[in-house]
């Protein structure tokens, strides 16, 4: 017997009804794209981007004479990756029943690539083998050059695009402004978690790509948003959620787009029709024992003085002034220069995250379910 679909998924993108409010977010890319700008978009991981991308699309296609390609770089290390990616992303959106996809396919014979099928998804895939690292650039040209001129206008996102700067051809951006500067008819959502680096590639003024875009920040949804949107969910099932239990799934989580699925996911599975606070924090309890195994490796990766500037971090949920007397006193852990060090490792090892809001720069444990775990300790 099937059991009750999920409506709290944690991946994907599955419908309007199903996507939590950023209704201006959207407005934004759409009002982007229909006026020739393009856009870097902004948030932390997991904070719903491509889930924002993929709702705007889905407004988009609606629309006569727009069409919408979306690629993801994150695996990609070199130009070739690229650019297989790019001739998969734009034959998948094509296909060779789509006239555009009979020329497209036509196009890419001039390259001979190797054209495969996904055993599991039976979509193409496209990889070019070429010896010079020109002949990729001639062929990013040639894919670039035949979306401009179909006749309509092709949303592209290009998601984790700050992976370009991690190429080894270290000429990347300057050759992708290059093709991209001229382009009327392509409008393009540059998305990425890595805010540091994309805000370098896009905002200095010794890069190739700078001022090009329009920034758009993801941050979390508001809360009587997110509070509405999760009990709209669960009457319609046919669930009660009390009033306290919302409350403190919000706070528990942050807000944080994927955390707050999450726990959601977990209390629809219970089954249960009417949900309490005690409940709600049953389940957050258990899910936290559950992550202990993974929690724990964190500490080995971590000198003791990391770990104990994580654990303070999370106690206080946003860090304003880390090299604060106050600070490293409530905390006992130990020297300014030593809390410098410490941020500078945990930052790269995605452990923590720095963010702005209207009291300056603050830090925070990237992993919310880490900080609610080291709270206790």
């Amino acid at each position: 017997m099937l059991t009750e679909f999920n409506p709290f998924q944690l991946s994907g993108y599955h419908g309007p009804d199903l996507f939590c409010n950023r209704k201006q977010e959207t407005r934004k890319l759409i009002s982007n794209i229909k006026n020739g700008v393009n856009t870097t978009l902004l948030s932390i991981r997991r904070m719903g981007k491509t889930g924002l991308i993929y709702h705007t699309f889905n407004s988009l296609n609606k629309m006569s004479g727009v069409h919408c390609v979306y690629i993801d770089i994150y695996a990609t290390q070199n130009l070739k990756e690229f650019t297989n990616q790019i001739g998969t992303a734009v034959l998948k959106a094509f296909p060779e029943k789509h006239s555009i996809g009979k020329k497209f396919l036509q196009l890419l014979k001039n390259f001979r690539p190797v054209i495969s099928f996904d055993p599991l998804t039976n979509l193409p895939e496209v990889s070019f083998d070429f010896v010079q690292t020109k002949q990729y650039e001639n062929s990013l040209t040639g894919i670039f050059a035949f979306l401009e001129n179909q006749g309509i206008t092709i949303a592209l996102a290009i998601d984790e695009f700050q992976q370009i700067a991690d190429y080894p051809e270290r000429n990347t951006e300057a050759l992708l402004r290059g093709i991209i500067q001229p382009l009327k008819n392509v409008r393009f959502i540059f998305s990425g978690s890595s805010k540091h680096m994309l805000n370098d590639i896009f905002s200095n003024s010794k890069r190739p790509f700078f001022a090009s875009t329009h920034t758009l920040t993801l941050g979390t949804i508001k809360k009587e948003d997110y509070v509405l949107f999760i009990e709209r969910i669960f009457s319609e099932r046919k669930r009660k959620i009390r009033t306290d239990a919302l409350e403190f799934i919000t706070d528990w989580s942050r807000l944080h787009t994927y955390y707050t699925q999450v726990v959601c996911n977990r209390i629809f599975a219970t089954g249960l029709r009417d949900i309490t606070l005690h409940q709600v924090q049953m389940e957050c309890n258990d899910l936290l024992k559950e992550q202990e195994g993974v929690f724990f490796q964190y500490r080995n990766l971590l000198t003791s003085g990391q770990w104990e500037l994580l654990k303070a971090i999370a106690k206080e949920d946003k860090v304003h002034h880390p090299s604060s007397k106050e600070f490293i006193g409530k905390h006992n852990i130990g020297t300014p220069a030593n809390i410098q060090r410490g941020l500078e490792a945990l930052l790269n090892k995605e452990l923590v995250y720095r963010e702005h809001d209207q009291n300056g720069r603050y830090y925070s444990v990237y992993d919310c379910f880490l900080a609610r775990w080291l709270e206790r300790k």
